[in-house]
């Protein structure tokens, strides 16, 4: 028998059906306004678990077997009555709230299983169901309710009973009481029982042996909306149904690029126009790879009740094929044109006070908010920065090729020698602490690529954040110090010989501080004259006033010289550094490397 399983749970009015905000929750156990919405979308007949069931209903039984698991009590029968007592009265038999919350299926396409208690093997048919898949390895997805009790219960007892089965659970077609609940149970499925987790839903659906393609986009007219692109741009046969699908309440919508975002992506500020003929707020669209977009919604749902107004919110999500797209809402972005960080920050007219102010926006009132919640957390930062000694073969690779630079001969035995303690540090010191030195470091949630290009200004100078890919719970430096490094190896320009001594005098300024909880000196390092490199030093001299409230009693310059390091020799392949700057960043680097030996020798945990 070569059949995947679907299974459902408990995807019924009383645990789902959407209501305006503000309204009363229907009972105890609804799942609330927010989590509804995601899960069902704004109009349920076309959002997410609609596209699922759509496609399931539509597959041959002898490739997938659909189970619906279905809340069902008689609050009169002796069994049920604790139960009801602690949850309240929901599902009852017969009644609207029992209905399930998408079209229920003809005859034979499905199985309804009753469930009475939580443990959905208890007094139902489940087992019976189950029973002809006993000893095969099949495909498993469970979609539905609560993620952190029914799910869980549901994937915990598939677990240990049909340890052949391969369970998946989809975050797009799952819910709970919160969202942050939501996401922890997902987490403790994929790590204490094995489950896979996907983000997209034709991910999903390919585990469970269909294809991307099959999955419709419910409610997307070919011909409407209208897209204008600035520029007479065009968009491909895959990404146009994308967008009209996002803006299918819409007439028209004009796009423009925006900078931003990871390689392979489209970023686009979006202006639409209603069926009625109402322009709607500004959104930003993104499109790019299937599972990435998929990962960058999971990640930013996870953060998105805390950064609160000052971050876009996922509108609507969708993906098709291979490409997904996220339609994400700025609650005050101006209709004027868009700017990015680093293209503020290089415009010589810009002052300083302004580029303060964004960097506060970012760091205190973004940001911020999910730094505050930092706790000690003990771990080994080479591990976490991912240093290892196979990184030494590639970067020997790319140091051969920018050492020695033509235009500066009489410095070739000095770069020399700085790339060769780069690659010892790499070849011989991380083989020897990676696993064994730890450190106790502030760990929250954070950007996790946090560039120049990832923070943009609007024409009202609002900053907004994008690019949520890489959001993660890790250590608190982590955005500061990746900031940090391209304003130095990016934004500033080293045009000479006599600049790049400008810019090392700048390196040794930096790295001679040590103590993090103190601000950086005022005044610019002697010698440092060029107005890009004063520029430099006041801008880094800002973030690092942050530092002393991240970092509190764990001052040890250890971490903040393990992230630059981590970053600077990274910085020696970017394709936006030129020849110069990567000689910056190569002398950094090099220096970098023997603090941290020094450090480690000092703390005795070289030996």
């Amino acid at each position: 028998m070569n059949q995947s399983i679907l299974i459902t749970q408990c995807l019924q009015e009383d645990f789902v059906k959407p209501f305006d905000e503000g309204e009363p929750l229907p009972n105890k156990l609804h799942v609330g306004y927010s989590e509804a919405r995601r899960l069902m979308g704004e109009n349920p007949a076309e959002g997410p678990v609609a596209r699922m069931m759509d496609w399931a209903y539509r597959q041959p039984q002898s490739q997938l077997n659909i189970i619906h698991i279905r809340d069902w009590h008689d609050p009169a029968e002796e069994m049920q009555k604790s139960h009801m007592a602690l949850f309240g009265a929901h599902c009852l038999e017969g009644s609207p709230g029992a209905n399930f919350a998408f079209p229920e299926p003809s005859d034979g396409l499905a199985t309804v299983v009753n469930s009475l208690t939580l443990n959905d093997f208890h007094g139902s048919t489940l087992e019976e169901r189950l029973a002809p898949f006993v000893g095969q390895k099949v495909n498993v997805g469970v979609m539905g309710v609560w993620t952190e009790a029914k799910v869980t219960f549901l994937v915990y007892e598939l677990a240990t009973r049909y340890p052949e089965f391969r369970l998946a659970v989809c975050s797009a077609l799952t819910a709970s009481s919160s969202t942050l609940r939501h996401y922890m149970a997902l987490d403790q499925m994929e790590r204490l029982l094995g489950v896979t987790i996907h983000h997209s839903i034709n991910q999903f659906i390919h585990c469970l042996g269909g294809e991307g393609a099959e999955a419709p986009l419910l409610g997307m007219d070919a011909d409407h909306p209208s897209i204008q692109i600035e520029g007479n741009g065009s968009l491909s046969p895959i990404d146009g149904p994308l967008v009209k699908y996002l803006f299918r309440d819409c007439k028209s919508v004009s796009l423009r690029s925006l900078d931003g975002g990871f390689s392979g992506n489209l970023v686009l500020a979006a202006q639409s126009v209603d069926a009625m003929g109402h322009q709607q707020a500004p959104h930003v669209v993104k499109i790019g790879p299937r599972d990435q977009i998929g990962m960058e919604r999971s990640a930013f749902e996870r953060i998105e009740s805390v950064l609160g107004n000052h971050a876009p919110s996922i509108t609507e999500f969708a993906d098709h094929e291979k490409r997904g797209a996220l339609k994400y809402r700025y609650a005050s972005m101006g209709d004027g044109p868009v700017t990015s960080f680093q293209k503020m920050y290089m415009d010589e007219e810009v002052e300083m006070e302004e580029i303060e102010k964004a960097l506060t926006d970012v760091f205190k009132h973004q940001l911020g908010r999910l730094y505050a919640a930092a706790t000690v957390e003990k771990c080994s930062l080479l591990e976490y920065y991912m240093f290892s000694r196979g990184r030494a073969f590639s970067l020997r690779k790319t140091l051969e090729e920018i050492t020695p630079p033509d235009f500066l001969p009489e410095k070739k035995h000095e770069t020399e020698a700085q790339a060769e303690n780069l690659l010892k540090f790499y070849e011989e010191i991380v083989p020897r602490v990676r696993g064994s030195v730890y450190d106790e470091v502030y760990f929250s949630y954070v950007h996790g690529d946090l560039n120049g290009a990832n923070i943009v200004l609007d024409s009202k100078k609002n900053v907004w954040i994008i690019d949520f890919f890489h959001a993660h719970r890790g250590h608190c430096l982590k955005d500061l110090i990746k900031l940090e490094n391209d304003l130095l190896y990016i934004f500033t320009p080293v045009n000479n010989s006599e600049e790049f001594a400008e810019a090392m005098l700048i390196s040794n300024a930096l790295l001679e501080h040590k103590d993090l909880s103190t601000p950086l000196p005022h005044w610019v390092p002697v010698g440092v004259k060029s107005p890009q490199f004063r520029r430099a030093y006041h801008a880094v001299r800002f973030i690092r006033s942050f530092y002393p409230d991240l970092v509190k009693e764990r001052t040890s310059p250890l971490q903040l010289y393990i992230g630059q390091l981590r970053y600077a020799a990274h910085n020696l392949c970017f394709e936006e550094s030129t020849a110069l700057q990567k000689r910056w960043a190569l002398y950094t680097s090099s220096k970098l490397a023997s603090k941290i030996t020094e450090t480690l020798l000092v703390d005795d945990r070289l030996a």
